[in-house]
This record gives structure tokens, sequence and C-alpha cells, in this order.
């Protein structure tokens, strides 16, 4: 459950997140490969070097601040995502990986903007999300 404080915070953040999302997770990328090398197999290199997956990232980060307060709305993106994930065998392991890539990304680029009640509010949320996608996932490999 996630509070309505991490709600109201993660919302007010969607009109940024839609400006500086392809920003925010280009440089996610950056930092996770730079610092877990080991990953980048699962990637469509060529997918990043166009920018074409960062921008799909940014758009379901966008997405999800949008609708925090709807998780039902997103559930066919999840399941679009949750189904890629397993097809590259993403683990549960990596989610604390992308997780901190992703929040140091948005502390990069945000700068002063990423307040430590925003980037308290964003690592709630990210773990409430990363958890629906580690279930969904987990129902899936076990069909």
């Amino acid at each position: 459950m996630i509070s309505q404080q991490t709600i109201d915070i993660v919302k007010s953040t969607a009109p940024v997140l839609k400006k500086n999302g392809q920003q925010i997770t280009t440089r996610m990328y950056e930092i996770m490969f730079q610092k877990h090398p080991e990953i980048k197999k699962q990637f469509n290199i060529s997918a990043q070097a166009d920018g074409s997956q960062p921008a799909r990232l940014a758009t379901a980060v966008y997405a999800y601040a949008n609708k925090i307060d709807n998780l039902q709305a997103l559930m066919p993106m999840v399941e679009k995502i949750a189904h890629r994930h397993v097809q590259t065998r993403v683990t549960p392991e990596q989610y604390p990986i992308v997780g901190e890539s992703l929040l140091q990304a948005i502390k990069d680029v945000l700068q002063e903007a990423a307040t430590e009640e925003v980037m308290a509010a964003w690592t709630e949320a990210y773990q409430a999300l990363s958890q629906v996608f580690i279930n969904r996932e987990h129902n899936i490999y076990n069909k």
C-alpha cells in the first residue's frame, strides 16, 4: 500500500517527468550499465542506441506517476512489460539495481528539484511497483 503523501508527491512530479523523462531514463541506463555491465546482455542494444528503449521507459514512468492512484488503469502496460521481462529473463534480484539507477538518474537530472521528500516518495513508489512486477512475473514464470 502506497501512502497518500507518496501518491500526492509522485503525481506532482508527473509534469516534470513528461518533460525530462527520456533524459532521466537515458541517464538511468548509463548508470546501470556502468555499475552492472553483466545485465546489459538482457537489453536490446540497438533499442538503446536509437533511444527507443529509454523513450518507452520514460513513457511508462510518466504513466505510473500520472496514474499512481489508479493502478488498475496501468495493468495493460504492466502485463505487456511483465511478459517482456519474462522473455529477457529478468529476475527479482535485478529490481533493486534498476531502482537504484533510476533514483540516481532522477537526482542527476532534476538536481535541486529532487528534494529528500520527492526522493523518498519515489523510493516508496518504485518499491511498490517493482513488487507488482515481481509478483506478476512470478506467475508467468510458473505457468
